[in-house]
């Protein structure tokens, strides 16, 4: 494989990686205002959907935490938005635990962080997006790449 192949193949897995956590995270927001919308569930059939929109905001928390991971290291191999990869990962996990803190103990602070976080890793993540573009568009101007 070529540099300049290596080049695309990177800046395109971050881009990849970078849509992935985007989409979750939105996924994430809508099942969590679905939860907030719900509120405290009366029959038993509402209960029931709340429970199945819970444990799926769970699942999708956990894959939060390893598609940031993934995301860091695409942005390790690509050379480019590194540092911006590595805060994503730390408010992932921080927001993660700030989700279990409302679970146990339904601290309203705890899912003001959550919700913040939320919208940090969203930036963080449009700006890992972006730098994989102005890493393509380097290459190319240097005459590495050629896609």
């Amino acid at each position: 494989m070529s540099a300049s192949a290596a080049a695309v193949s990177s800046s395109e897995s971050l881009r990849r990686r970078s849509r992935e956590a985007l989409t979750a995270l939105a996924v994430q927001f809508l099942l969590g205002m679905a939860a907030n919308l719900i509120g405290e569930p009366e029959s038993t059939f509402v209960i029931v959907v709340d429970w199945i929109i819970i444990i799926l905001h769970i699942l999708i928390a956990i894959g939060l935490v390893v598609i940031a991971i993934r995301l860091l290291l695409a942005a390790r191999t690509a050379g480019v938005g590194q540092r911006l990869a590595m805060w994503g990962l730390v408010v992932i996990v921080i927001t993660f635990f700030a989700g279990v803190g409302t679970m146990i103990t339904g601290s309203e602070w705890a899912s003001y962080v959550m919700a913040t976080g939320f919208l940090v890793a969203a930036a963080l993540y449009v700006a890992t997006f972006l730098a994989s573009y102005r890493f393509e568009d380097a290459a190319r101007a240097s005459g590495t790449g050629t896609p």
